[in-house]
């Protein structure tokens, strides 16, 4: 019984440290090929931009170094441990990005870039367990259980002394214009709280707001802001493959709702009274932002591989269903100059872009004639700097923030929220409070909205009588 036991034991431990050695091998030289990328992509992170050229080398080289321990047998004890402790540390900062920086980008090298969010989060717990409990049966009688506990705590503090001491993101300010805020404070008709980090705005109809969610895409929640109603709905993809690609996302327009994602690419469309979503268009092309235009009409945009920059298309259910316009001002190969949002005006009938790191914004018609530009306030000017990868992926080098992130439109007004602080500004004000900024053909006014648990807006819907806001945790209507 002892003998079958050890040889049960031995099998075991062959097999889990192959495993680790198959998994950091892959992940360290999937990082080392495209190294630029790697250390592109932990720029991406407050918390480990000031070490990403370090930590760039350093990580593949560690899971190198383990894979070396881990194939030796007298050293094997000491790779488990090292596995346990750097699968802990990996587990601990998945957590504090998906909990509080859900849109950075994974930096693990390879096809676990693949996950998303909480799959990772599971999949470093999991393996974190397994070099446990394997450090534990190779270690026998001679285990020293203080050195894991050191070593978790140490990885623990780490971790979160780089998580606490981040540097905080860089207010960018003008002094070449003066704002002029709207005079009064406004006044807070409804709020919901958000059960979830991971919900967005999808759309807003007379009192209802549709919020999707990102990391559970078929979930959703419609609040009416007037009743104090929710309603938890199911969006039911019946023709859908069992996997996509990227997590989709969802829109609401009018009593039709469409979901998809740009990367697979797919894209179904149902309606609101039973979300049920189907396939309808043919040739759906890759695209990284869509918006809807009428049921069966959409503006894309997407990259074109023979010029490697943005454009924005046309996508119809018709013959030829794609029709490009290279009309977005960039350089060739430098996508993020061309970084932006799209919006269709619904009462112009006008295609608009939002650069997020210019000071203008386009429009033009529904077939994109009639070009014109709204100039907005700043005088800023930063170079964009981006880097590509094998996968085609482009990441800035640059860590500007953008100067605006988020466009809406009504009645013939442009509403920015912007990131940029003007002449006379208390830093203090301007932090404790998001700033939308209101145009038609030139500069109107500006006004402030609270920020609400320390959370600035991340998205925001206007209409006549009220603005409806998404924080992070909570969705607020103010009158205005």
């Amino acid at each position: 019984m002892r003998l079958r036991w050890d040889i049960l034991k031995h099998y075991t431990l062959e097999f889990v440290s192959l495993l680790f050695i198959l998994l950091f091998v892959y992940a360290a030289v999937s990082k080392l090929l495209d190294l630029g990328i790697f250390q592109s992509q932990i720029a991406q992170s407050a918390m480990l931009a000031p070490y990403a050229k370090a930590l760039a080398w350093l990580v593949p080289i560690i899971e190198l170094l383990l894979a070396v321990l881990l194939f030796i047998s007298y050293t094997r004890v000491w790779g488990l441990l090292g596995s346990a402790v750097l699968m802990f540390g990996f587990t601990i900062y998945v957590y504090l990005i998906w909990s509080y920086s859900p849109s950075l980008p994974c930096s693990c090298g390879g096809l676990l870039e693949a996950m998303d969010w909480e799959t990772h989060l599971y999949f470093n717990l999991g393996f974190t367990l397994l070099a446990t409990w394997a450090w534990y049966l190779k270690s026998g009688n001679k285990r020293n259980d203080t050195l894991l506990l050191i070593g978790d705590f140490g990885m623990l503090a780490l971790v979160l002394t780089l998580f606490f001491t981040q540097p905080q993101s860089q207010i960018l300010q003008d002094e070449s214009f003066t704002r002029t805020y709207q005079k009064g404070v406004l006044e807070e008709i409804a709020s919901q709280k958000l059960a979830f980090n991971s919900y967005y705005l999808a759309g807003v109809n007379d009192s209802l707001v549709y919020l999707g969610n990102s990391t559970g895409f078929t979930h959703g929640l419609v609040w009416n802001y007037k009743t104090g109603d929710t309603t938890h709905i199911s969006v039911q993809l019946p023709d859908a493959p069992g996997s996509f690609v990227s997590s989709p996302k969802w829109q609401v327009y009018g009593d039709y709702f469409f979901i998809g994602e740009g990367v697979g690419p797919s894209l179904y469309r149902g309606k609101t009274s039973d979300w049920i979503a189907q396939k309808f268009m043919p040739a759906v092309p890759y695209y990284s932002d869509i918006v809807a235009i009428d049921t069966t009409e959409f503006i894309i945009r997407a990259r074109q591989a023979s010029t490697q920059k943005n454009v924005l298309a046309t996508y119809v259910n018709r013959e030829p269903y794609v029709q490009i316009q290279d009309v977005l001002d960039q350089d060739s190969g430098n996508l993020l100059q061309a970084d932006g949002t799209l919006v269709w005006d619904v009462a112009q009938e006008q295609i608009t872009y939002l650069y997020f790191y210019k000071n203008l914004i386009n429009h033009w018609n529904r077939d994109f004639s009639n070009p014109q530009t709204t100039t907005l306030l700043y005088n800023l000017t930063i170079n964009i700097r981006t880097r590509q990868g094998r996968d085609g992926t482009y990441l800035r080098e640059t860590t500007y923030s953008p100067f605006h992130i988020k466009l809406r439109i009504w009645n013939n007004k442009y509403y920015v929220l912007s990131d940029v602080m003007g002449a006379n500004e208390s830093l203090d004000v301007f932090t404790k409070n998001s700033t939308i900024d209101i145009y038609d053909n030139n500069y109107l006014e500006s006004i402030r909205i609270p920020n609400k648990n320390k959370e600035r807006i991340s998205d925001f819907y206007i209409t006549d009588e009220h603005i409806i806001v998404h924080y992070v945790t909570q969705v607020v209507v103010y009158g205005h």
